[in-house]
C-alpha cells in the first residue's frame, strides 16, 4: 500500500469518527434527574395538572436535601349553577389534590428551586409542559371563570376571588391569612404582568418579588419556614458549593440547562434580574 492510500484511509477513519460522534466534540451535559421528572412520567396521560413545591428541607446529619410536592389534578369541568358554585359547604369534585412524601433531591435541584417555596414549579395545560416557576395557581386557576372571578377592592384595586366551592384553592395558593396589598387574593396587575411578559418564558416572583420563599404569608406552616435564618444561610452556602462541584463535572438539571439556552429570548435579561435573586427567604 502506497503513502497516498495510507493517508486516504487515515482521513477516512477520522471522518467516520466525527460523523459517529455527531460532529460535536463538546461534552454533552449530564442531567440530574429530579422527582418532578418522575411526576411527568407518572402523569403522562393527564393533560392538565399543577405541581407546587409544598416544602423543602436539609438533613445536616446525613447531608441530604429534600422536597415535598403538592399535585393538583384537573378533571372534567362539572356543569354547575351559580348557586352551586357559591356553596361553601360543597367540595370540589373536579380537582384532586395529592401530596408526596419527602423526596430526596440533588444539590443542583435544591439550588434551582431555592426561591420557589409555595410556587408552581411545573404546570401542564392542555398537554403542554411549563417548568418555569410561577405563583401558585397563576396557570389554569386564577383568571379562569370556572373557579372564580375578579372583584374590586374598596380602594379600586382588582383581585381574584375563588367561588365558595373552590375555597380550598384560596388556602392552597394564598395561605389562610394572605393579605398582600391589603386584600385577599392575587392582584390583577401581577397576574396581567405574568401572563403578558413571563408565562412560558421565565420564572416570575411578582413585581415586588413577593411570591415564593420570600413570602411571609403563604408559607408560615412549612417546615422550611420554621427554620432559623442562621440555618437557612448555612444551607444556602452549602448547597452552592455542592452544586458548583457537580456542575464542574458536567452535571446540570433540565431546568437550569434550559435557562442557559434562552439567551436570545427578549424577556430573559430583564425578567431574570427582576424575577430571581439570591437567598432562601426568611
Amino acid at each position: 500500500m502506497n503513502k497516498f492510500s495510507t493517508l486516504f484511509l487515515s482521513l477516512f477513519s477520522v471522518c467516520l469518527c466525527v460523523i459517529s460522534c455527531g460532529g460535536n466534540t463538546e461534552q454533552r451535559p449530564k442531567f440530574v434527574k429530579s422527582p418532578v421528572d418522575n411526576l411527568i412520567t407518572k402523569y403522562i396521560d393527564v393533560n392538565n395538572y399543577t405541581v407546587i413545591l409544598a416544602d423543602m428541607d436539609y438533613k445536616e446529619d446525613i447531608d441530604k436535601y429534600y422536597h415535598k410536592y403538592r399535585i393538583l389534578l384537573q378533571k372534567s369541568k362539572p356543569n354547575l349553577t351559580r348557586e352551586q358554585l357559591q356553596d361553601t359547604t360543597a367540595q370540589a369534585t373536579d380537582i384532586k389534590v395529592e401530596t408526596t412524601d419527602w423526596l430526596e433531591v440533588s444539590p443542583i435541584i435544591f439550588e434551582d428551586h431555592q426561591n420557589d417555596l409555595g410556587m408552581t414549579i411545573l404546570n401542564k395545560e392542555n398537554g403542554v409542559l411549563d417548568k418555569n416557576s410561577a405563583p401558585a395557581g397563576a396557570n389554569g386557576y386564577v383568571g379562569n371563570p370556572q373557579y372564580g372571578q375578579w372583584q374590586t377592592h374598596s380602594n379600586g384595586s382588582s383581585f381574584w376571588a375563588f367561588y365558595g366551592r373552590y375555597r380550598l384553592m384560596s388556602d392552597l395558593f394564598f395561605g389562610p391569612r394572605y393579605g398582600y396589598g391589603g386584600y385577599y387574593g392575587y392582584p390583577r396587575n401581577d397576574w396581567n404582568d405574568y401572563r403578558r411578559n413571563y408565562r412560558g418564558r421565565t420564572d416570575y416572583y411578582g413585581r415586588n418579588n413577593q411570591y415564593g420563599s420570600r413570602s411571609k404569608t403563604t408559607n408560615t406552616n412549612t417546615s422550611w419556614n420554621k427554620k432559623p435564618s442562621s440555618f437557612k444561610s448555612k444551607v444556602q452556602s452549602k448547597v452552592r458549593q455542592s452544586s458548583s462541584s457537580l456542575k464542574s463535572r458536567g452535571y446540570t438539571s433540565s431546568k437550569s440547562y434550559s435557562k442557559t439556552t434562552r439567551n436570545t429570548n427578549r424577556f430573559s435579561t430583564s425578567s431574570t434580574s427582576r424575577g430571581r435573586s439570591g437567598g432562601f427567604g426568611k
